[in-house]
């Protein structure tokens, strides 16, 4: 009783290898599927793991850009204030400087209408000198003494 003794034997052994080889194939490409399946998770977890880091670093980045775009829109505002303020600045000293050369012009017209009306003043005091010279030369020349004691007695 050998193993080959029989031809059906030898068949069905034969069947019954090809039906293993066949189920070790399958288990085969199923270990190899499941090994695929299961890189592809750490491939799958690595890269859930990078999303998460790149996330965070876009998250990062986008705080750092609000700031930056805070800080600038700040020194924006600062700088628009200091330009307000400069321009006040120099409109006032602009009043200020016409100011100064109005009264500059008005202490020049002043003195100027000062001069004249000195000058004027002047002329008509000489004239009126010149005027009441000639009326006393023309005068005649009298010369009285009052006797204060002499009427007393008179009147009383």
């Amino acid at each position: 009783m050998g193993i080959f003794t029989r031809k059906e034997s030898l068949e069905e052994h034969t069947a019954e290898r090809t039906r293993l080889a066949d189920e070790l194939a399958d288990l085969k490409a199923q270990v190899k599927a499941m090994r695929t399946e299961h890189d592809r998770t750490g491939e799958v977890r690595r890269l859930n793991s990078e999303v998460e880091r790149i996330k965070l670093e876009k998250d990062r980045l986008i705080e750092s850009n609000d700031r930056k775009i805070r800080e600038t829109e700040h020194k924006v505002g600062l700088l628009k204030t200091q330009q307000d303020h400069e321009v006040a600045n120099a409109k006032r000293e602009v009043i200020v400087e016409v100011k100064e050369e109005n009264l500059k012009k008005d202490k020049e017209r002043f003195e100027s209408e000062l001069k004249t009306t000195r000058e004027h003043f002047t002329r008509e005091t000489e004239r009126i000198t010149k005027i009441l010279d000639k009326v006393l030369e023309r005068l005649p020349n009298v010369e009285a003494t009052f006797n204060t004691s002499q009427r007393s007695k008179a009147g009383g």
